[in-house]
């Protein structure tokens, strides 16, 4: 992990939820940030699009508060960029390992604005509670995302001896027609969290076929 990479968490968990609204936080604008910083933009740009699509899974709606799609962009895009995901196996793995972890980056996000709302009731909307907002974000970012990375990490080096085959094309096949299933899915009248369960589904039938 370099500066650059906790720059871009910074910058996007701000841009999330405090200010900026540049749209940093999209997965596809991280997939490309983090291939530029890490020299492998061709794979991280196809993972920005892959978890683009995932994002219209669960959008925002007034208040409520869409799933972490920039947390689960900004792991996986960090992974393949820096060479830790080169087969399929790895890659489903830590995307199912990623949708788990998403709930708690999910709870820190809710966390952050419960404190934020405190200090513009406390304080008012003054300088101060505004500044503090945007830090409290930011510092959510540099914590919240690398360490998602650091535990996918720990995570492939303890099950590295499971990882003996490469790529297969049935897997990518499958694992596409999820992703278009879970497209389609963002239309019918379900709970979020049926569509991510039917997501990792698919994903766990991918890696049996495959």
């Amino acid at each position: 992990m370099t500066w650059e990479l906790f720059l871009i968490a910074f910058f996007a968990s701000i841009d999330r939820q405090a200010g900026l609204h540049i749209m940093l936080s999209r997965p596809f604008v991280i997939s490309i940030l983090v291939g530029l910083v890490t020299s492998n933009l061709q794979l991280t740009f196809y993972v920005g699009i892959m978890l683009e699509i995932f994002g219209l899974i669960d959008v925002q709606v007034g208040t409520r508060i869409p799933r972490e799609d920039t947390f689960v962009a900004y792991v996986m895009s960090v992974l393949v960029g820096l060479g830790h995901i080169v087969s399929v196996a790895k890659f489903l793995l830590i995307l199912i390992v990623v949708l788990l972890l998403m709930y708690a980056a999910n709870y820190t996000e809710e966390l952050v604005r419960k404190i934020n709302r405190y200090l513009l009731l406390k304080k008012g909307a003054n300088v101060g509670s505004i500044f503090s907002g945007v830090a409290l974000s930011g510092l959510k970012g540099i914590i919240v995302y690398p360490l998602g990375v650091y535990l996918c990490v720990f995570i492939l080096d303890y099950l590295k001896g499971m990882f003996g085959y490469g790529f297969n094309i049935k897997v990518y096949i499958v694992f596409l027609s999820i992703l278009l299933s879970g497209y389609l899915l963002r239309f019918l009248s379900f709970r979020s969290v049926y569509k991510y369960v039917v997501f990792v589904v698919g994903l766990v039938l991918g890696w049996v076929i495959g």
